[in-house]
């Protein structure tokens, strides 16, 4: 029994399976689209922080270079006071020195670590910008193959009124001939009547009798 349950189960999981896929499948263009919609919405945020830490990057920058014209301030200073004997100012500057050039070697890490960070997010973008528009152009390609797809099943599934309406056309085109062939050999045929009353040949007769006098004309004619 609980084998059967199992078997039963294994079939409903497949049967939403199926559903589900085909759900899918229907919705694939649409689905693409929201996925590069989210992709570029995050793609913006990364550009957002991107930008924040640059802005990091150059604040740090400015904070270097005011420490480092600091540093060589107090450097030229202990250097005046060493030339002048005095060893207990040169030493208490020099303390406040070492600790701003320890602060200054933090900072520099720092910077580096940002200026790394920066390379390897711009790379990121880069390659996901690009990433992003091979998919917006498959996407633009897959809707208008779909747009096309759907006019031909359109007409497929026409096909039949669009046969009758042809062949009422070609109907109507070949009764529109039968007219104007029946006037035309009304018109000859009166032709060919006043021809004979007045004794003449028909018209088409005539031609055929001018015809053949030609070419025994150029027949017995020799050429120039």
């Amino acid at each position: 029994m609980f084998y059967l349950i199992e078997k039963l189960a294994t079939a409903v999981r497949g049967g939403t399976r199926e559903v589900l896929e085909t759900a899918v499948d229907a919705n694939a263009t649409r689905i693409l689209g929201q996925e590069i919609y989210e992709s570029e919405s995050h793609l913006r945020e990364a550009k957002q922080h991107l930008a924040q830490v640059m802005a990091d990057k150059l604040r740090l920058q400015r904070q270097l270079d005011a420490q480092k014209t600091q540093l060589a301030s107090k450097e030229t200073l202990i250097r005046r006071h060493l030339e002048q004997g005095d060893e207990a100012a040169a030493l208490s500057l020099a303390e406040d020195f070492s600790q701003h050039e320890t602060r200054l070697e933090q900072q520099q890490r720092q910077h580096a670590q940002l200026y790394a960070y920066e390379q390897r997010l711009l790379q990121t973008l880069k390659s996901t910008a690009n990433k992003l528009e091979h998919y917006r152009a498959e996407l633009r390609m897959a809707q208008a193959t779909q747009h096309a797809q759907q006019a031909v099943g359109k007409l497929s599934r026409h096909a039949n009124v669009h046969s009758d309406k042809f062949a009422r056309m070609q109907d109507s085109l070949e009764r529109i001939r039968q007219r104007h062939d029946a006037f035309d050999d009304q018109m000859q045929a009166q032709q060919d009547i006043d021809a004979y009353l007045n004794g003449d040949l028909p018209p088409a007769q005539q031609a055929r009798e001018q015809a053949v006098a030609v070419l025994a004309r150029l027949r017995n004619t020799p050429q120039p």
